[in-house]
């Protein structure tokens, strides 16, 4: 479920300072005083109860005015409740919210409770505390510094440089959520549920605040040993992978994928290599000669069978390969209704086709320093043709998770994560080691998060991404070099630079040209000063048919929470 806000951005760009759209509230100002302010004082008691109705002892209590927007600095001290849980207060009349918190076998919990004291009241209430929860979101306000409060509590938060923020250690409850630049002259305010996502994009007069319900993950089911599973895999497909077969296929000699009839083989151990004993060989001390072996019922077991090969897994787990795996041809790695996580040396590809990587998750490198001796977690090579990465989720690797290279294409990478890494993706080798012009790699529906350089790194070919969500990459979303040429298109860049178009620069800060790229862009979005950069990229569209969706607010957030390993 959904709620849009409409016309409140366009209500901020304004600067006015009566905000319109259902379900809003206008912004409170915060000058430390309350109605009535001169009357006498009233009475509040609370008792504050655990979750299982029983007093809370020693927990603490703040109030604070119902407007109150935090500066950072507050004079309010927490009080504590007795013995028996309660604790009593004095107040003019007026709005308040009541913040209770407490910490009981070192698991906190806390409750907010929302009143009005009248003049000369005395007002005795009841709160029972819950566990926690945060608020997340993304607010693009362009060139603006935004500032998120929660009003009536003393939450104060600015968004980091990809305009993301978490509010947390947030009781149950509905609360206001004031959104508002850094002086205070534009400003939202809205009800907002932990637990719910936040994206506000201001960029467009006309865009809208919109608040995502946060919903469960829907896992994937384990196709078990039904066939029709599988083409129901493939019918999923789009771009250059279009015409992998994967076990329900086989390569010929000529490199050409025709229908066959696969085996299944299933990974029933996450061992990779077992020491065994040839008690046959024995030296003097006694000792037997040892000798590893590929684990049988391993990944690595059922990687290497000869023919078309679909590989099921029995079980979650890391499978953590000992060293690299390297794979022949027409094989499907399906880790759908499993957690599975190959870990260690990663997996090369050479000269291989018809490969299919589904729901898999890549992590923890054997290999971690930063230098070009580091493993990728997957890295199509040498003319390997018709691979389609879907689903996967790729963590923790060093320097580029996925490569795809020299002449390897009809690849396709669709509904991934690349996070916590230099690159994502990096497509073919710089110019000045080769000139490939035969790669073709399509991205499509992926996200890019965590990452100190470049989301997809190209050097030559031909590269479609599109219906991408970029997200604080902090070089480039895309850089189109050494002559590639890219066409880019709705994708959602939440970085200043989008598209880069030179491997190289001269110390004066002008382009090397014989390093430049050409590239058309058409219908992105930009939500943190990116612009588009003009081009045709030389007449370049891909031969085949794709679903593009709307580069806005409502598909960043389906990328977000959709890719990846489900």
């Amino acid at each position: 479920m959904r709620l849009s806000l409409s016309k409140v951005c366009k209500a901020l760009s304004a600067g006015l300072s009566a905000l319109l759209g259902a379900g809003l509230v206008s912004a409170c100002s915060n000058d430390g005083k309350v109605a009535g302010g001169t009357e006498a004082e009233s009475t509040f008691a609370l008792q504050v109860q655990l979750a299982d109705g029983s007093p809370a002892p020693k927990a603490r209590i703040r109030m604070l005015p119902g407007d109150f927007l935090s500066d950072g600095e507050i004079s309010a001290e927490w009080m504590e409740s007795d013995a028996d849980g309660f604790v009593e207060m004095a107040a003019e009349p007026g709005a308040y919210a009541v913040e209770v918190r407490n910490v009981r076998d070192s698991r906190a919990s806390g409750a907010v409770l929302k009143f009005t004291l009248d003049s000369n009241d005395s007002r005795i209430d009841t709160v029972r505390l819950g566990e926690l929860s945060s608020i997340e979101g993304f607010v693009f306000l362009g060139s603006e510094a935004p500032v998120i409060r929660v009003v009536g509590l003393d939450r104060f938060v600015v968004p980091d440089s990809s305009g993301h923020f978490v509010i947390d250690s947030l009781p149950a409850g509905i609360f206001d959520i004031h959104v508002a630049d850094a002086a205070e002259k534009n400003s939202a305010t809205l009800s907002f549920v932990p637990g719910d996502t936040l994206y506000v994009d201001c960029t467009d007069p006309e865009s809208e605040i919109k608040v995502f319900k946060n919903r469960e993950p829907v896992a994937s089911k384990y196709p078990g040993k039904d066939w029709s599973e599988h083409d129901a895999l493939l019918a999923q497909m789009e771009g250059y992978a279009v015409g992998t077969l994967g076990a329900a296929g086989i390569t010929d000699t000529l490199g050409n994928i025709s229908r066959a009839e696969g085996e299944i083989c299933i990974v029933t151990t996450t061992d990779d290599y077992l020491i065994v004993e040839d008690t046959t060989d024995v030296d003097s001390a006694g000792n037997a000669k040892t000798s590893a072996v590929i684990a049988p019922g391993s990944l690595r077991d059922c990687a290497y069978r000869e023919g078309p090969t679909w590989i099921l897994f029995e079980k979650s787990g890391t499978y953590n390969l000992q060293s690299p795996l390297r794979l022949k041809n027409d094989k499907t790695f399906d880790g759908r209704g499993r957690d599975v996580r190959f870990a260690g040396m990663g997996i090369l590809t050479e000269t291989s086709s018809n490969l299919i990587f589904e729901n898999i998750t890549f992590t923890a490198p054997a290999i971690t320093v930063l230098d070009t001796s580091s493993r990728r977690a997957l890295s199509i090579h040498n003319r390997s043709h018709h691979v389609w990465v879907d689903h996967c989720t790729f963590e923790e690797y060093p320097l580029v998770e996925l490569d795809v290279k020299r002449g390897s294409h009809n690849v396709t990478i669709s509904w991934s994560r690349f996070e916590n890494a230099q690159t994502g993706v990096l497509f073919g080798l710089s110019g000045d080691i080769i000139k490939d012009t035969a790669q073709s790699l399509t991205v499509h529906h992926s996200y890019f998060a965590g990452l100190s350089r470049d989301g997809v790194l190209s050097h030559g070919g031909v590269l479609h991404a599109y219906s991408n969500f970029f997200d604080g990459v902090e070089l480039s979303g895309v850089v189109c070099s050494d002559s590639a040429r890219c066409l880019v298109e709705s994708n959602v860049f939440n970085n200043e630079m989008a598209v880069t178009l030179y491997r190289w620069y001269n110390e004066d800060g002008s382009p090397v040209d014989s390093t430049v790229g050409f590239v058309a862009m058409k219908d992105n979005l930009f939500t943190a000063g990116g612009k588009p950069v003009d081009g045709d990229a030389l007449g370049y569209k891909p031969d085949y048919d794709y679903n593009v969706d709307f580069a806005d607010a409502d598909n960043a957030w389906i990328i977000r929470t959709d890719s990846g390993a489900q």
